[in-house]
């Protein structure tokens, strides 16, 4: 019974690999092709499971990775990331869908544009303070609403919580870690009391502690990336974010 599990395992991934698409890796795809790129991570120290279904576990490792070789911090493993963490070339047969990933992102730059105008996404008014840099952090983040979310997300395109904070903090000239948790530990603790426009707001959602990273914009209103709308303004008072807020920081 052993044996024919373990056959079966194999003609699985073998048949998934024949019909996954070429040109990048990506959440939802599998094959052995997505078991070699787990084994590389792990291999490189990223605890992962090697089951051969790039999920998000997968991707959160290749984000790291990514991370730490110097590359676009998206999750998917495209022909750079494949090169750095396998040694080798994407086999040729892979450029046909490079190629048509690279377009539909230039098409999405086109529909969600950087420069779109807040004022025609959120009727909310704007808050200011007495800190310029909190202030500029904020007329940056505005910029945004609307934008899609996409895990992994970090460019205008689309983003997810925390490759947005990165984004708006980085053209700021601010760096920030990639990961909510590892934002979450830097910088220095802020009541809620206290909290001023620019001001990094953190949430529990889909795991304990900070797994949600948003900019607090002034009268209990944060903007953040959110899976079900995109680029948004939320009020922390309401019954679902209040019930997860974890805390406040501040990084200047």
């Amino acid at each position: 019974m052993r044996h024919m599990v373990h056959r079966l395992l194999v003609f699985t991934l073998l048949f998934s690999a024949v019909i996954l698409p070429a040109g990048a890796y990506n959440i939802g795809d599998r094959g052995v092709q997505v078991l070699k790129i787990q084994k590389q991570l792990v291999k490189y120290g990223y605890p992962i499971g090697t089951d051969g279904i790039y999920g998000n576990e997968t991707a959160r490792a290749v984000q790291r990775f990514q991370a730490d070789k110097g590359l676009d911090m998206d999750g998917i493993v495209d022909s750079k990331t494949y090169k750095k963490l396998l040694g080798s070339s994407m086999p040729k047969s892979e450029a046909k869908r490079a190629e048509k990933a690279k377009s539909e992102t230039v098409a999405m730059k086109t529909k969600y544009p950087s420069n779109r105008n807040y004022k025609e996404y959120s009727k909310i008014k704007k808050f200011t303070s007495h800190d310029v840099v909190g202030d500029r952090l904020v007329s940056t983040a505005n910029k945004y609403v609307g934008v899609p979310y996409v895990f992994g997300g970090n460019t205008p395109s689309g983003f997810d919580c925390s490759g947005f904070t990165r984004y708006v903090f980085s053209h700021n000239g601010i760096h920030l870690p990639r990961m909510a948790d590892e934002q979450y530990r830097i910088g220095s603790t802020v009541s809620r009391s206290e909290l001023i426009p620019g001001d990094l707001v953190f949430f529990s959602t889909y795991e304990p502690g900070a797994s949600h990273a948003g900019i607090y914009v002034g009268d209990n209103q944060f903007i953040s990336a959110t899976s079900s709308g995109g680029i948004r303004i939320d009020s922390m008072d309401s019954s679902y974010w209040a019930s997860r807020y974890v805390g406040a920081r501040r990084v200047r």
